[in-house]
């Protein structure tokens, strides 16, 4: 009788294809062996379950979004430090997987409903915390209300600007916070370029935004000056690397182990450094 050897050796290749592997799929596996009787399909068996891309890799859909200053298009490139940071992570891991640019509403559904998905970059906050799995910090950034330069607004705390229109990224975290502070006017777009506009135009008072953002997005219009100016001050925060809350955790910490060792030998300071955006280098990792 050979069945019980080979029955081993199948189970034991299981296991070291895949630790996660789910019991219907075991199930799977030891009804399809029962039927199998010619060696030829054996073989053929154990080269399609060694094969197995479900087996073989982490099978992740990696998104970002076309928001400078840390993941942009320029002409049909995608760039960005967060993006090289994320492409060098890739690489160290040997995954294949292209990252996908949708607009940050749509990936941040997907993110909230599909395993197995990677979004950046995105804020942390204590909503969000426990939505997501994360990775990081890769960035630090200053998010406050911003005002045209020539605008009379002052503000003292966020109850003050309720009655004035604020542009915000829709799903991002300045809406999520005016959301919480019940503040009921915004004006949402997909995009800093809008936000931008619409204030610099007088259709919105206020933009939630960064620094960073506005400065970036000051360039992407080519202003030669930048006639905004910062009214309230809300908080720093930090931008991380976002995984769905059903990705394994050996997926999750395999990132966080890889970009640790991008931190410890500098390779991410230099990547913020080259584009000359050393001020958004966390100062705590």
């Amino acid at each position: 009788m050979r069945t019980p050897c080979f029955c081993g050796k199948v189970m034991r290749l299981i296991q070291y294809r895949q630790h996660n592997i789910i019991s219907c799929r075991i199930l799977g596996v030891w009804t399809l062996y029962r039927s199998v009787t010619s060696p030829i399909l054996l073989f053929l068996f154990i080269s399609l379950l060694v094969g197995s891309p479900s087996l073989a890799k982490d099978n992740l859909t990696i998104i970002t979004e076309d928001y400078p200053p840390l993941n942009h298009y320029e002409g049909d490139v995608l760039k960005g430090p967060a993006v090289e940071i994320v492409q060098e992570i890739m690489r160290r891991l040997k995954l294949k997987d292209k990252i996908k640019v949708y607009p940050w509403a749509r990936g941040y559904k997907y993110l909230k409903e599909r395993p197995n998905t990677v979004l950046f970059s995105m804020t942390h906050s204590k909503k969000r915390d426990p939505l997501f799995k994360w990775v990081g910090p890769l960035a630090e950034k200053r998010i406050g209300l911003y005002a045209r330069k020539d605008s009379s607004i002052k503000l003292k705390k966020m109850a003050d600007a309720k009655n004035y229109l604020i542009g915000v990224q829709r799903a991002g975290v300045g809406m999520q916070l005016l959301e919480s502070a019940r503040h009921q006017k915004f004006d949402t777009s997909t995009s800093g370029v809008t936000n931008l506009k619409k204030l610099l135009h007088g259709r919105t008072d206020l933009w939630f935004s960064s620094n960073a953002t506005v400065f970036a997005n000051c360039q992407k219009l080519k202003l030669k000056t930048c006639d905004v100016k910062l009214v309230l001050r809300q908080q720093i925060t930090f931008m991380y690397i976002a995984f769905s809350k059903a990705t394994p955790d050996t997926i999750v910490n395999r990132w966080q182990k890889t970009y640790d060792v991008l931190v410890k030998e500098g390779v991410a300071q230099n990547i913020f450094k080259k584009y000359g955006m050393a001020n958004l280098i966390p100062t705590k990792y």
